[in-house]
């Protein structure tokens, strides 16, 4: 089961959809109109895109104007908040007439998506990738993860298995005279002083331990900490949902002790980007990926230059040290034919898409530009300003990155990018597996977000305490009788066939 909310197409839509589909795919001949000539300027190419910082990235900047360049593009990117990105997705896809040559779509396990790709809105494009040099090489556990029936309708962008983990105010450490934690009762303790001792020394009741949002990200380190399986469990010949089982139901139990003692916002279900209190210096722990350090908490300096972020090496629970562990993507890039109605046309954003990977774009992602964001240093590339790269790059180009980063240049980073570097790698080797992820449930494509709302409405009234045990293992019990049962069987039966192959 997939822990983000999914839409999904009613069948009126999906009905439009196919029609739409197909329209395009006959004006259009796509797949066999190969004879459009190689055009010698900048091939214009349409794309949909998120942005996470407060303003969109600036395609007049500098960085952004270097890639275009190199890639030979001229590229029209809308720019969509990440906080309403998905929905806009799959609103676009209804339509289907309207869409850019390239989307980036965040939730491709979205059952609208799935219908979507099968209908034939998107091209397949595992035929494709052996004739790029670097999209051949791309890894097939990833593409596997993101497949739609052992078909390819994407290119995923690489991210690490075991990239979320804890960020923390290391002056509000300093302050209180507290050392990093190492386990989940240390970590507990700090959040508590960070809620009641005063770490900003203003003198005010002011601040919580410990951010908190709908999304489902905190809790499922939480979750992972306390031995919890990832979403699901394969054992004894059973799928088990992880809220099944004992574990889960212990975090809960820590989570809704916090809730009363005030470790974090109360309103935590109707808020959607838990960064906004850690920008505001009301929080001192935060839960996500560890490259948000040097991203996500910009307007914290502009406010308090004299505010210290850390990170912090993943914390042993009962079991040890786990994490949840990732899909080893973020987002894929999909092409659809509605727009993208020729196999020639196909190969010119696959183009774009694999220069992505080339030498040059990764240095220009990972280092910015030479004598302005990093200089050379016996052959190693040294950053002049990390913030200045931050602004400037990072935030201009990380949604353009596609791949690992392996072919720019070594180089030496600032401290606490070292660090966090070096956690992340560290964590693939904590990093749990969710056995269902690349598995297709037909139950849960119908009934997904019924289901999903049942579970995070119960934990939710669990953790404000307006839910007992018995009360979530009755909601389990509706999950189960609304379809979760099929949906355990269903995964099952997928999960033994790939076992076989």
């Amino acid at each position: 089961m997939q822990t983000k909310r999914v839409l999904k197409a009613g069948a009126g839509a999906a009905v439009a959809l196919s029609l739409v589909v197909a329209s395009a795919c006959s004006s259009g001949d796509a797949g066999k109109q190969n004879n459009t000539a190689a055009p010698s300027g900048p091939v214009e190419i349409t794309m949909m895109n998120q942005y996470l910082t407060a303003e969109p990235p600036k395609m007049d900047s500098e960085p952004m104007k270097l890639l275009q360049q190199y890639t030979n593009t001229n590229l029209k990117v809308t720019w969509v908040p990440s906080a309403s990105y998905s929905e806009k997705v799959t609103a676009s896809i209804a339509v289907a007439s309207d869409l850019p040559q390239l989307l980036l779509v965040k939730d491709d396990r979205n059952p609208a998506i799935i219908d979507a790709a099968r209908a034939g809105l998107f091209w397949e494009l595992g035929p494709y990738l052996k004739d790029y040099p670097n999209l051949k090489s791309l890894d097939a556990t990833r593409l596997n993860n993101i497949s739609v029936d052992g078909k390819v309708y994407g290119v995923f962008r690489w991210r690490a298995m075991g990239r979320n983990g804890i960020i923390i105010r290391k002056d509000w450490l300093d302050n209180l005279g507290l050392q990093e934690p190492k386990t989940i009762d240390e970590l507990l303790n700090v959040i508590k002083a960070f809620t009641y001792n005063d770490p900003d020394k203003n003198g005010k009741n002011d601040t919580f331990g410990i951010s908190f949002d709908s999304n489902s990200a905190q809790i499922y380190h939480f979750l992972s900490v306390l031995g919890a399986p990832n979403t699901w469990d394969y054992k004894d010949g059973k799928m088990t949902p992880d809220f099944m089982t004992k574990p889960y139901i212990d975090t809960m139990k820590m989570l809704q002790q916090m809730f009363k003692d005030k470790l974090f916002n109360s309103d935590f279900p109707v808020v959607k980007d838990r960064t906004v209190l850690v920008n505001q210096g009301k929080v001192g722990v935060y839960i996500g990926a560890l490259d948000d350090l040097n991203a996500r908490f910009t307007d914290l300096y502009k406010a308090n230059p004299t505010a210290k972020l850390d990170t912090v090496a993943s914390i042993s629970g009962p079991t040890g040290i786990k994490i949840q562990g990732g899909t080893g993507y973020n987002s894929v890039f999909m092409i659809p034919q509605t727009s993208v109605k020729t196999e020639a046309e196909l190969k010119q954003v696959l183009s774009f898409i694999d220069k992505l990977g080339d030498e040059k774009v990764q240095n220009l992602i990972t280092w910015g530009i030479e004598g302005k964001h990093y200089k050379l240093e016996n052959g190693q590339a040294v950053r002049i300003d990390e913030q200045k790269y931050t602004d400037e790059v990072y935030n201009t180009l990380f949604q353009m990155m596609t791949f690992d980063g392996s072919k720019a240049l070594p180089g030496k980073l600032d401290p606490s990018v070292e660090k966090y570097t070096k956690l992340i790698q560290d964590n693939e080797k904590y990093a749990v597996p969710n056995p269902a992820q690349p598995l297709l449930s037909k139950t849960y494509m119908e009934k997904g977000k019924q289901l999903d709302q049942i579970i995070t409405d119960a934990r939710t009234k669990f953790i404000l305490g307006e839910l007992d045990e018995a009360g979530f293992n009755q909601a389990v019990a509706n999950w189960q009788k609304q379809g979760g049962d099929q949906v355990m069987n269903e995964y099952k039966t997928e999960y033994e066939k790939t076992q076989k192959k």
